[in-house]
């Protein structure tokens, strides 16, 4: 007679887990992570996006994208909003 219905039921549980574990592990290695990169040290990872820029009046970082662009005094400046824009010009000249 072999072993109880109740230890054979655990081995197929424990058995299932196992199973589970590889197939989770195999499919981590082989599908890559798109949302967060890390540094090329080992630092503190990067969500990979937009380049931000500062505004200079109001201090508000922007999407380069979405930011008001001029040029001043041969310098390249970018803003949130067209007010800042239009107050760093009267304040700046």
């Amino acid at each position: 007679m072999g072993p109880p219905l109740w230890l054979k039921m655990i081995r197929l549980l424990i058995a299932g887990v196992i199973v589970y574990v590889i197939y989770r592990s195999v499919k981590a290695l082989f599908t890559p992570s798109e949302r967060v990169s890390g540094s090329a040290s080992g630092g503190t990872p990067r969500i990979e996006g937009e380049d931000l820029v500062k505004d200079p009046c109001c201090g508000t970082y922007v999407p380069i994208n979405s930011a008001y662009k001029t040029t001043l005094n041969g310098t390249t400046l970018y803003f949130c909003s067209r007010e800042c824009l239009e107050k760093y010009k009267k304040e700046n000249g």
